[in-house]
């Protein structure tokens, strides 16, 4: 069993760790929270052995071998790289960084201090996404494709979230995950456009926003995202891949009539491809829990000495993408 530290000890770690407990990978050594009742409520649920309030205290008195860094975004730079000097092998959230030059000073540091550095892009093992990825590569749908997402809604629960300086809002902090994917299945960006806004009174983060972003092939996407609703208030969606030959609809995008019968809701998902002439196509996949998937990776790795499958650079791409839609846009 890998031992484990803990820094940010509240629901995403919780989620995290309660995905992948059963298999016994990994041994939570120690926590750091500068809430003492969430190190209280680890040492319950996870046996946690120690607890601290400052997480430097964890890197320098804990017996671990790696770290899990659950903080809110603005923390990860200074936790990441003082976790790296301290010779931990390291798994940080996304965002990586809420800007780019922090995001190299932690690349940096890891290479320097000769440890290795998982981002948090859970898509990245997921079955659902990986179908995605697997009918754009297969070319059913032609390219150049444009991905289109609308969403609205209120803010998550942490003010964190929609401090401009801690957790920059939904252009970075949600739509994070499809720059990353984006890039995972088009290449290198080259072009960010954007028009972001704020139309709720009480945040000093921009929630709202448009972001179009091209990539080297000529592939693009689209994001049209909100956390500026008020609590209860959830805007119509849209997930969808426009192709010269169709479009692909993702789960919960299409009438579920459409594929009725065509696939076991409890124990699949599935994607709807309609192309020309009236073809249409249920695609469907395996349902699989993509943190419990995602945690393993980092086992795996940290215990056999490999590279992880999402790495800093990862981390870097996505982030530049996300700073400047923050500020209107740019040549990448």
């Amino acid at each position: 069993m890998i031992k484990l530290g803990v820094i940010g000890c509240a629901g995403i770690a919780t989620h995290q760790l309660n995905a992948v407990w059963k298999d016994n990978l990994f041994k939570l050594v120690a926590g750091a929270d500068v809430r003492p009742g969430q190190l209280d409520l680890f040492r319950e649920k996870f046996g946690m052995a120690h607890g601290y309030e400052d997480y430097r205290l964890l890197l320098r008195e804990a017996d671990v071998e790696a770290v899990m860094v659950c903080t809110p975004t603005y923390l990860h730079a200074e936790i990441v790289i003082a976790a790296a000097q301290a010779g931990k092998q390291i798994f940080c959230q996304k965002p990586m960084a809420m800007n780019s030059h922090d995001c190299y000073r932690m690349i940096k540091a890891c290479r320097e201090c000769g440890v290795r550095l998982q981002i948090g892009f859970v898509r990245r093992f997921d079955n659902d996404w990986g179908t995605m990825k697997g009918l754009i590569d297969s070319g059913v749908l032609g390219r150049p494709v444009l991905w289109r997402t609308v969403s609205g809604g209120p803010p998550p629960g942490s003010p964190f979230f929609m401090d401009r300086f801690e957790g920059g809002g939904p252009l970075i902090d949600g739509m994070v995950h499809n720059y990353d994917f984006a890039s995972a299945c088009f290449g290198q960006p080259v072009e960010v456009k954007s028009m972001p806004m704020k139309i709720h009174h009480t945040t000093t983060a921009l929630d709202t926003g448009t972001v179009l972003v091209r990539f080297e092939h000529k592939d693009a996407l689209m994001g049209s995202w909100s956390w500026g609703l008020p609590a209860g208030v959830r805007s119509s969606g849209c997930a969808e891949i426009l192709g010269p030959n169709g479009v692909l609809f993702f789960p919960r995008s299409y009438d579920p009539a459409k594929a009725e019968g065509k696939y076991d809701p409890a124990t699949q998902g599935a994607y709807l491809l309609e192309l020309a002439d009236g073809q249409s196509q249920v695609v469907p996949f395996k349902k699989k829990d993509m943190f419990r998937e995602e945690m393993r990776h980092f086992a795996d790795w940290v215990q056999n000495n490999t590279e992880p499958q999402v790495i800093g650079q990862d981390g870097l791409r996505a982030t530049r993408i996300a700073e400047l839609a923050l500020n209107g846009g740019g040549l990448y």
